[in-house]
């Protein structure tokens, strides 16, 4: 078909201008936007975060001295995407499980609470679920991946200060020799605990407090084309040194977790062990309690068939948190006799943002759940707490910034339908966290369960963290309210909850495991000859006293 010429340049025009109008509509903040995002985010996170001088005392990172890099790296951020891998990174410094760019599934959680939650519902307004998605995506781009179908020719976990390898392919167990139990010792020339701690601002790194190490719970070294050069020592001391680089991923890789072949399940588990004489659940995830009557309805089964079983093991390794209304409601309040009240104090910063969330926060309610606050003047408190408990306060409480100590007494009512009078254990990880991680404490606090197994994740004292929106962008973010402090004082941030019985798996336990699962031997139940924590509970609860 032929055009004449006024028609042709008609089109040519046309299409310009749509150009032109997409082009403005696509480009996205300018830098000037992008700074006054950044300057609202630092002055409320500068002001707000309680843990910043923590970070910088227990894990010498110094946040604030970093404004500048900070402020550099979004000023020659090329366009929006660039500018959310800057934001994640600058939140990830914190490094804070608490602390990242708004994932849409917690926005969705957050647009669903219900009434007296409406600090959190007003700010995510500000806001929409399609914005919160593109930044989150945006943001988690910042992190390489590998390519599809290849890995690294290793895999170690984290044990005792040590990376143990628990899978090797087959081009470095044959040409290298690093057999499984090996150990990585450096990675590029770093020994592998420093090497670790440059990871920070990629990931959330978690922290040993019995060794006062930063760790990755699975040793994850980010994708680059070039190969890392890495150290391993064998288990007879030979050290072995190989460039490391992608590889074909050929079959599964089983890794050795505990409870093996139970956490991957997303709903509650449970088994009668040492021949009926021992009740065990395993608890995945502090589920919402408003949807939480499937789970509720089989724990409360459970429970009316435990009634003359000698102890009952609640197994919460792998649980990341939730809501801690789920563990006081669905677990505790059916179980016990009489009312069990527990005491925990937290620390708040000074910042005008906060008010509203912790004022929401201190106001909720729950059924069979009643609550008091008392607020201690910093003043008092030498005439308050013993001198072990003053030793323990995080130094960075008394400081500037931080106003005075909230004090917190929940008392957990019985139900009266199901009372358990065995004996109580709680199996803990360093993957229990937040609201999880606040049921180890209150465990521990209360003497209402022995914890049994690893130092957790942390976190878990105090309330609900809140969400900011970044005013031009629509980039929204969370972070924590407060910092909890244990029964002891010190920040639950730093030391977490170290179990009343101690359990580490070995080197050998973690291989023995990696062995048999990709053997396709290892336990489909809860199997004690794996599991020494788990052991160690059935010790416990069959001892004759």
């Amino acid at each position: 078909m032929r055009y004449s010429t006024p028609i042709v340049l008609s089109i040519v025009l046309l299409t310009g201008i749509l150009g032109i109008l997409l082009t403005s509509c696509t480009k996205g903040l300018s830098t000037e936007e992008k700074l006054e995002d950044f300057s609202y985010l630092f002055e409320t996170l500068w002001e707000n975060h309680p843990y910043i001088e923590l970070k910088s005392r227990v894990e010498g990172y110094n946040w604030l001295e970093h404004e500048k890099e900070f402020e550099d790296a979004v000023r020659a951020s090329k366009n929006d995407r660039e500018f959310a891998k800057v934001i994640q990174r600058m939140l990830l410094m914190l490094n804070n499980g608490h602390t990242s760019v708004l994932s849409p599934q917690t926005y969705d959680l957050i647009t669903s609470l219900p009434a007296g939650m409406e600090p959190w519902r007003e700010e995510a307004a500000k806001t929409n679920a399609k914005a919160v998605e593109t930044w989150f995506m945006d943001a988690m781009s910042m992190v390489p991946q590998y390519p599809k179908g290849s890995t690294l020719p290793f895999r170690a976990m984290y044990c005792q200060g040590e990376y143990v390898v628990y899978w090797v392919g087959e081009d470095l167990a044959s040409e290298k020799n690093v057999p499984l139990g090996s150990t990585v010792v450096r990675i590029d020339g770093l020994r592998v605990q420093e090497f670790v701690r440059t990871l920070r601002g990629s990931t959330v790194l978690r922290y040993d407090p019995v060794r006062g190490l930063l760790f990755q719970s699975q040793l994850s070294l980010p994708y680059r084309p070039e190969s890392y050069g890495v150290e391993f020592r064998s288990p007879d001391g030979t050290i072995v040194r190989a460039d490391i680089g992608p590889t074909k991923l050929t079959g599964s890789i089983q890794v050795p977790v505990l409870p093996a072949n139970i956490r991957s399940m997303t709903g509650i588990s449970t088994y009668m062990l040492a021949d009926g004489q021992v009740a065990y659940v395993h608890i995945p995830q502090m589920i919402q309690y408003e949807e939480s009557e499937t789970w509720a309805r089989e724990l409360r089964e459970f429970y009316a068939t435990i009634s003359d079983t000698k102890a009952l093991i609640i197994d919460l390794r792998g649980n990341g948190g939730g809501d801690s209304r789920f563990w006081m409601l669905n677990v505790v309040s059916p179980l016990i006799a009489r009312s069990i009240t527990w005491r925990f104090t937290i620390a708040v910063k000074d910042g005008d943002y906060i008010r509203r969330f912790l004022a929401a926060n201190l106001e909720l309610h729950a059924e069979n759940v009643r609550g008091s606050i008392e607020v201690i003047d910093r003043s008092r408190l030498e005439s308050m707490l013993t001198e072990e408990q003053m030793r323990n306060l995080p130094p960075e409480v008394l400081g500037p910034g931080f106003g005075d100590l909230v004090l917190t007494e929940t008392t957990i009512e019985p139900t009266g339908d199901i009372p358990y009078r065995g004996k109580v254990f709680l199996l803990v990880d360093q993957s229990v966290y937040s609201s999880a991680e606040s049921f180890a404490v209150f465990c521990k606090a209360t003497g209402w369960a022995t914890v049994v197994g690893e130092c957790t994740g942390g976190d878990g004292v105090g309330y609900t963290p809140v969400i900011a929106v970044l005013p031009n962008s629509g980039l929204a973010l969370l972070f924590p309210v407060d910092m909890g402090l244990n029964p002891d004082f010190t920040a639950n941030e730093e030391m977490h909850t170290i179990p009343d019985v101690l359990v580490e798996r070995t080197p050998e336990d973690i291989v023995r495991l990696a062995k048999a699962l990709a053997a396709g031997e290892g336990p489909v139940l809860p199997d004690p000859s794996y599991d020494p924590a788990l052991r160690e509970c059935l010790r416990l609860a069959l001892e004759v006293k």
